[in-house]
């Protein structure tokens, strides 16, 4: 008989004997890659409580979760809370306040120290940001990983997960206009089903509950392999008369374990219920409390001030990347040298990091973790391509000092089916000012984090993930995407030429998102623009990369602007110089677009071919920048990708850009100058270079 796989995730699951978090365990322990190994809630201190004020945890029918250890046959680690809901706000950071929280992050200790195996933990949350960031948040302090097996997924799909896969859920509190208590409290959720999907028709709540609409108490399940609940004895309890939307839970005062047959026999011996209590984990490890206080980063929820839209690049030459020390003092002393003034790590919104050599991506990312915060960190760009002679890594950064707004950060360090995590100090997207930086996408497959096979599969599979993370955004990918950057891996050369030009990433990739604007509700008369770019490698080798920008709401706007009705927002145009596709050669050396919203910004693109003449590049910025009122000092950010052999093309359009803004600020950055194996816009990658510019009006 053959030897079954390792398994790669030892699992304890976060339950509160509520669907949710039984259905996740549920989606896990089928898995051939998962053994849930525990299960880990957290009560109210009294016995006498049910209903807790709790913005994280279900505390409704608490009484029965004991019952789970003789149910699942697994071992339940249980908590009394100590804390409150105390920091409210979005994200958490770990400080001394006696948060609930903290209750959960020293239950999971307990269960690390009991079961040293485990190295993942599974959660129930569906839509809750709150819930996952504070998962998360524990989870990065021990050195596990979040699961969130049901991320992001539509609630009636739950609904009929429960239906399809026998979870029988009963309603154990209800609070929202369609339900009633004294028809529905005790009613299995999929009786309820009709009802459920009626409220949410004619009330807008959610089918599944994710609005606090209702709350349930699993008495049967797959993963009850050893027995079922019976509730023999109930009472209801009333907290709300509203006529509209009463409010009531049941209390369990009795029930049974009704023993289950087991296939050929086998004894199942029950769990143990585990009580975790203060004495269990004071002896915590001194370096962990260090790190509680280097974790602390006040989160900025709004700023006022003048717009300020710049990057800072810098280039690390000669660094020693095996000598880890070296690395640190290099890189971070370098940004902070080429930082912009008055700003820190926490304003960048959007980071590239291009390597020589994609093997010391784990090295260098060592590094960047130490300095990025934790907490709302950029959106991150990572690939290799053929730095200048001895450059190791180069880094720039997209700071946003003062923003109008808020500064919103999507960060899913969960493992799920939604899109690929980001377990660590880099975001999905970063939203600020009216665009969204999201990060790079790559063909990984979500639940495993593995790499999709074959170039068409995994482009397909990249896709997704950007539109997953661009509709969470709220800029759908097709219909708000400002610009793109489509990378692809030059390791597979002979691989694509075997396969024919149709299936060449650079196509794949266009045609594929392409259809995403074709389809998209797109209220732009204008098309995005996209860039092409062929490096030397991709993180895990991967064989593309999908780097969008989009515009949030109305876009970027001046202080000065009034956004009055939809006609204002629709100024918003796009002008273009000359197809990139169809330029020939022996016709212009120089094409560019634009997109622009006259007087508050634009961003153009300038692609150069064969020996250009630098003088008619600086003509094409000066008329994109004059078809949109701006002038040369409102140029706030140039990135140059050239082919590796036209260095000295590159520098020549640096100098010139330089030189058009000489005078007006010595602040300005020089060009970002990035050399890549190819380069070009739309299909095309046969350029010499693509200048990119940026500029907005405060």
């Amino acid at each position: 008989m053959a030897t079954p796989p390792p398994k790669r995730f030892r699992v304890v699951a976060l339950v509160s004997g509520g669907k949710d978090g039984t259905l996740a365990a549920m989606t896990l322990a089928a898995r051939a890659e998962c053994e849930v190994v525990a299960l880990a809630n957290v009560r109210p201190y009294d016995d006498d409580a049910h209903e807790l004020d709790s913005h994280c945890f279900q505390t409704v029918a608490h009484e029965c979760v004991d019952a789970l250890a003789a149910c699942a046959g697994v071992d339940v680690f249980r908590r009394r809370m100590r804390g409150g809901s105390v920091t409210i706000t979005r994200t958490y950071a770990r400080s001394d306040v006696r948060d609930e929280v903290e209750d959960l992050r020293t239950l999971l200790r307990a269960v690390k120290r009991a079961k040293p195996e485990t190295n993942a933990v599974c959660s129930g949350a569906i839509l809750s940001d709150y819930q996952r960031l504070r998962v998360e948040s524990v989870c990065a302090d021990l050195g596990l990983t979040s699961l969130a097996p049901l991320w992001r997924v539509e609630q009636r799909e739950i609904l009929r997960r429960c239906a399809e896969e026998k979870v029988d859920a009963r309603l154990v509190k209800t609070a929202a206009m369609g339900l009633d208590p004294r028809k529905h409290l005790g009613m299995s959720i999929v009786e309820a089903t009709g009802d459920l999907i009626r409220a949410e028709d004619m009330y807008g709540s959610h089918c599944a509950g994710e609005g606090g609409e209702f709350e349930t108490l699993v008495v049967d399940c797959p993963l009850f392999k050893r027995g079922r609940l019976e509730l023999t004895e109930t009472r209801t309890v009333t907290t709300s008369e509203d006529p509209f939307a009463p409010t009531a839970h049941l209390v369990v005062d009795k029930y049974d374990v009704v023993l289950k047959e087991t296939p050929d026999g086998e004894v199942i011996p029950p769990g143990r219920v585990i009580w975790v209590n203060d004495d269990d984990c004071l002896d915590v490890e001194e370096e962990e409390k260090e790190q509680m206080q280097m974790d602390f980063i006040e989160r900025d929820e709004h700023s006022e001030g003048q717009v300020v839209f710049e990057s800072a690049s810098c280039v690390v030459r000669y660094v020693t990347i095996e000598r880890g020390s070296v690395a640190n003092v290099s890189l971070h002393g370098e940004l902070v040298r080429n930082m912009p003034v008055s700003t820190t790590f926490k304003k960048i919104a959007m980071t590239h990091v291009y390597l020589d050599d994609m093997s010391q991506f784990a090295k260098v990312n060592a590094v960047y973790s130490k300095y990025m915060p934790s907490i709302e960190p950029s959106a991150r760009a990572c690939v290799a391509t053929c730095l200048s002679s001895g450059s190791k890594v180069q880094i720039d950064c997209v700071f946003v000092n003062a923003h109008v707004g808020p500064r919103n950060s999507l960060h899913v360090q969960s493992i799920s089916s939604w899109a690929p995590a980001c377990i660590g100090p880099y975001g999905q997207s970063i939203s600020v000012d009216g665009l969204a930086y999201v990060a790079g996408q790559i063909g990984m497959e979500p639940t495993t984090l593995d790499l999709v096979p074959g170039i068409v599969p995994q482009l397909e599979r990249a896709m997704r993930s950007a539109v997953a993370v661009a509709d969470i955004t709220g800029a759908p990918l097709g219909a708000r995407s400002l610009a793109v950057t489509l990378y692809t891996n030059a390791k597979y050369e002979d691989e694509y030429a075997a396969a024919g030009a149709a299936v060449h990433p650079a196509n794949v990739m266009f045609e594929s998102f392409s259809r995403e604007v074709d389809s998209s509700d797109r209220v732009f008369s204008w098309r995005p623009l996209v860039t092409q770019l062929v490096v030397t490698d991709l993180p895990k080798g991967a064989i593309g990369e999908i780097e969008p920008i989009l515009l949030v709401d109305e876009g970027p706007v001046s202080h000065s602007s009034i956004i009055e009705d939809e006609d204002d927002v629709d100024v918003l145009r796009k002008e273009s110089r000359a197809g990139a596709s169809s330029i020939l050669p022996d016709l212009s050396d120089v094409a560019s677009s634009s997109v622009y919203r006259p007087r508050c910004f634009m961003r153009c693109t300038i692609v150069g071919y064969r020996d250009v003449a630098v003088t008619s590049v600086l003509d094409h910025v000066r008329e994109r920048l004059h078809e949109a009122f701006l002038t040369p000092e409102r140029l706030i950010s140039c990135r140059l990708y050239h082919r590796a052999e036209d260095e000295d093309i590159a520098r020549a359009v640096d100098d010139a850009v330089r030189t058009l803004v000489s005078g007006i600020d010595c602040a300005k950055p020089r060009c970002i100058i990035v050399p890549v194996v190819a380069c070009g816009v739309d299909r095309d990658f046969g350029a010499s270079f693509v200048l990119e510019a940026y500029a907005q009006c405060p």
